[in-house]
């Protein structure tokens, strides 16, 4: 019984601490109501009036205890629960990332169009360039980056293409969802979607480039639409390994806790220490923290099954120092289940294909030439 009580104890103050943590994230998002009940469940958790034991019986003391303790709990999750329809903490923070979203894509060739498609979740926005009786290439961008973020990766492609660069729906860009709460989470939604966009196109067959979350998109739309995918040309994908505790922790604690402080550390943590991708995409990635709540689908490691099913070649790329996608020689053995793929290693963070765009760019030329 002892052991039992201490164990007990220890998960007590576990959830003690978890919960005045978030209550401390709640009050920096202006949720004072919500902080307050977050509080009232923690002192009732760590503390209970001598009084009330007194007047009771130790039965009935611990039943009123849980009682006001499951009523606050109601409480928080009728009243407080999410009804956003935005992904956007704010319309201030919308708008500055609208205008730091401008500034990005002014990299982008002269000429390039913006196109908007409306689907079922939303309206998805895309960047194109190139002349349009070139044939296709889609390219998918990075978790919390943008449609923007391919601009070092355009100019060799720009005679032999049409580029059409997706801002990924549910994140921080020119795609918007109608709501929050309503948007693709399985591999197979989030597949048929972007067929759907390749539809609307009218792209029967091109090769897609993918990095990080883009790669996992690229992945599921080539297995469950092969047709439609000629080749893959993946940057530190997700869909490789299992997406780790700290990756999860780090983007939690930078978005519920929006002290600058903390951001500038995650975003060194997530990009990697390159200068150039720190002075480029720096700035839209500290924005993005603390602007948004992503609404997409957790990216779910393909199964050995289904990447021997995908006949298409594909040009790998994977970082060393890529704290998000993990461990190389892993990543690296988990790819070689693709039965005609080619792996590029570089001493890279996440944004392999901004940091190493000269490497990366002759690579993918010469695997698009053999095609």
């Amino acid at each position: 019984m002892r052991v039992l009580k201490i164990i007990g104890n220890i998960i007590k103050w576990i959830i003690i601490i978890l919960l005045t943590l978030f209550s401390f994230a709640t009050f920096f998002g202006n949720n004072y109501g919500q902080t307050i009940v977050l509080i009232l469940i923690a002192s009732a958790l760590a503390y209970w009036p001598n009084y009330v034991r007194k007047k009771w019986n130790e039965t009935t003391s611990f039943l009123i205890r849980t009682v006001f303790i499951a009523i606050l709990i109601a409480l928080n999750t009728a009243v407080f629960k999410s009804a956003s329809k935005s992904i956007y903490t704010s319309e201030e923070n919308k708008q500055q990332l609208m205008e730091l979203y401008d500034i990005k894509q002014s990299f982008w060739p002269q000429g390039t169009r913006e196109i908007y498609i409306d689907t079922k979740y939303g309206r998805v926005h895309l960047l194109t360039c190139g002349a349009q009786d070139h044939p296709p290439l889609v390219m998918l961008h990075a978790a919390s980056m943008g449609a923007h973020s391919w601009a070092e990766n355009l100019n060799f492609l720009l005679n032999n293409y049409c580029i059409y660069a997706i801002d990924n729906i549910g994140e921080g860009n020119k795609s918007q969802l109608y709501d929050a709460l309503t948007f693709p989470q399985t591999e197979k939604e989030i597949a048929d979607l972007y067929a759907s966009l390749l539809d609307s196109l009218s792209i029967e067959r091109a090769p897609v480039f993918g990095a990080s979350n883009g790669g996992y998109i690229a992945q599921v739309l080539a297995y469950y639409y092969p047709e439609k995918v000629e080749s893959l040309v993946l940057f530190a994908p997700m869909g490789l390994t299992q997406l780790t505790n700290g990756s999860v922790f780090m983007m939690a604690v930078a978005t519920m806790y929006p002290l600058q402080s903390i951001r500038g550390r995650v975003t060194k943590w997530a990009i990697g220490e390159d200068q150039y991708c720190n002075d480029k995409y720096g700035d839209w990635f500290n924005a993005i923290m603390k602007g948004t709540i992503p609404s997409i689908g957790k990216p779910i490691p393909m199964t050995i099954e289904q990447k021997r099913d995908m006949k298409m070649p594909v040009l790998l790329f994977i970082g060393t120092q890529d704290k998000i996608v993990g461990v190389a020689d892993h990543a690296t053995s988990t790819a070689e289940e693709y039965p005609n793929i080619q792996i590029e290693v570089l001493k890279s963070g996440h944004l392999i294909a901004v940091e190493h765009r000269d490497y990366v760019n002759q690579k993918v030329k010469a695997f698009l030439n053999r095609l």
